[in-house]
């Protein structure tokens, strides 16, 4: 059999943040353990998996295969089994030893008559799926489940409704489809802060006047801190405090204000919070994500900076969802290249920028089939595949972790 497409997707906390990986393939009851630790290895995601846990979805006869179970460091991975599993008693005793090995396991919860015999001694973990929870469950089946002591585990939260929702019923983690749609609770009025932060980076991009990119930074203060704050920071590498705007652009240099400013853009602190912003995370991923993908392209797409250009199409691509305004609208404000503006406009006619960003999206939304027929037409192997996603998804991560040193 060919080697599966694996697809790796950020669980949120209740705050938003990243605290653990979804992992699992189109079909992961039918993917042999070999290939799950494999791919593991290969892509080098122990130490994405040591900053927050692996939760996959397994077949519970891998459990018998100790060269499955020792693939992975109880401490990086949640096992997630059927519901199912309960009714058979050899994965039960099982379960049992490996548990008191450092194991850590999650039910799928598929009915409510099964949430009371679910051992609290093997389980940490609860999936549940986010309509079953609302229309299934009641409030003593999820106040139970929370007294009991599992981690309630959300999947399929596809609106920002449905996520409060499971947040006011005390549900822990919660899948992230929803963080690419719309939020209805912020109306219709466009984000006129991140407008002008696109004027500004609109300026970096085509050499504009020193003195009109320090007018921007004089007329918003929040802006001209984070300006400072970052010239004055260790990384920058300056020797002495910067007083003037000019002085700071001077010292970062075009290239790094612009790469700086766009992912500014997504920044929680515009809004005078210090919430963590997952947005910012998922469009990070998204660009380093196609930069490394399109890379790996055989032939080489004819098109001018590929790897920056690629980059860009990632990052900028939830901009709608951030601002409240039309794709169309947004890229008025942005000098790009026409094929990155394309594949943002539609990115299903978007050409190889657009097809990348596409996989990359169905990989997200669950619809692993889509995304594996996109892949493996562009020539992707599973191997690439992974590892870009590995790759991405870390430095994404750590972009969040020194937002908030």
């Amino acid at each position: 059999m060919p080697s599966p497409y694996f697809f790796l997707r950020p669980i949120l906390a209740a705050d938003r943040s990243w605290v653990a990986l979804d992992w699992q393939s189109a079909d992961p009851l039918a993917t042999q353990g070999s290939d799950l630790v494999r791919i593991f290895a290969e892509s080098t995601a122990a130490p994405l998996a040591n900053m927050m846990s692996v939760v996959t979805l397994i077949n519970p006869a891998d459990l018998e295969r100790d060269e499955f179970v020792s693939g992975f460091d109880p401490s990086q991975v949640v096992f997630v089994l059927p519901g199912s599993s309960l009714e058979t008693p050899k994965t039960v005793e099982r379960c049992k030893e490996l548990r008191a090995q450092g194991n850590r396991f999650c039910l799928q919860l598929d009915s409510a008559d099964r949430l009371r015999k679910v051992p609290v001694a093997l389980f940490d973990y609860l999936c549940i799926d986010a309509s079953f929870a609302r229309q299934v469950l009641s409030p003593i089946d999820l106040s139970y489940a929370g007294d009991a002591g599992f981690q309630k585990i959300a999947t399929n939260v596809s609106t920002h409704e449905m996520f409060r929702w499971l947040l006011d019923k005390g549900i822990d983690w919660s899948s992230s489809q929803f963080l690419s749609a719309r939020d209805p609770q912020f109306g219709n009025e466009p984000d006129l802060t991140r407008l002008k932060l696109l004027k500004l980076l609109n300026l970096v991009k085509n050499d504009g006047d020193t003195r009109e990119i320090e007018g921007i930074f004089r007329e918003e203060p929040k802006l001209s801190y984070n300006l400072l704050r970052l010239v004055n920071s260790v990384a920058v590498g300056a020797r002495t405090k910067i007083s003037s705007f000019s002085q700071a652009i001077a010292i970062l240099g075009r290239r790094q204000l612009q790469r700086w400013l766009q992912l500014l853009i997504y920044a929680n602190n515009l809004d005078g919070g210090n919430a963590p912003n997952p947005l910012m995370q998922l469009a990070a991923a998204r660009g380093r994500q196609m930069e490394l993908l399109c890379a790996a392209i055989e032939p080489k797409p004819q098109i001018p900076d590929l790897c920056d250009n690629a980059f860009m199409t990632g990052l900028f691509s939830l901009l709608d969802i951030l601002i409240n305004l039309p794709m169309s609208e947004i890229l008025k404000e942005l000098p790009l290249a026409d094929e990155v503006v394309e594949a943002l406009k539609s990115p299903v006619r978007g050409g190889v920028l657009g097809q990348v960003l596409s996989a990359i999206i169905a990989g997200e939304s669950g619809n692993f089939s889509a995304a594996e027929t996109i892949l493996s037409e562009l020539g992707l192997s599973p191997a690439v595949h992974a590892k870009s996603q590995v790759t991405a998804l870390y430095w994404a991560a750590r972009i969040n972790m020194e937002n908030q040193d």
